[in-house]
């Protein structure tokens, strides 16, 4: 399994952040951030679940953590980063390579970049594992040649 799909898996389906140990999973066995899961009991006075609709009758509190997530998590946390340019597609769908290290070309230890099939340069921050989905939208910047 390619690693940005793995760390896809890893996203609550809601805020789209990464999850963490804080995450619970409902009776219907989905997996969702604490946060979300408060902000849902808050906002309508009762949890159903967001993905299939199935009541919880406890608090969020008293769920259950995802156990194999806390345990994904913490091997995720363990491996050793990769350095250097990662070839691949980036989260937006843009073929070339994703670049890390700085994003301006002319700042000190900045990468060369490698244009994409259409040869428009690609300038991505998208570092696998460590921004989360919304920082990857917000970093990738395509600019025209």
């Amino acid at each position: 399994m390619d690693e940005s799909v793995l760390l896809d898996l890893l996203e609550c389906p809601v805020c789209l952040e990464r999850l963490d140990a804080t995450a619970k999973v409902l009776p219907c066995q989905h997996t969702f951030c604490r946060r979300c899961l408060q902000g849902i009991l808050g906002s309508r006075g009762e949890l159903r679940c967001p993905e299939c609709r199935t009541l919880v009758e406890c608090a969020v509190d008293e769920l259950p953590s995802n156990i194999l997530l806390v345990r994904l998590l913490d091997g995720i946390k363990q491996r050793p980063r990769r350095v250097g340019p990662v070839a691949g597609v980036c989260a937006n769908g843009t073929v070339g390579v994703r670049v890390q290290g700085p994003r301006d070309p002319g700042a000190p230890g900045a990468q060369p970049q490698r244009a994409q099939a259409k040869t428009t340069p690609v300038r991505c921050a998208c570092r696998v594992g460590i921004l989360s989905p919304k920082q990857r939208k917000d970093s990738l910047k395509i600019t025209p040649s």
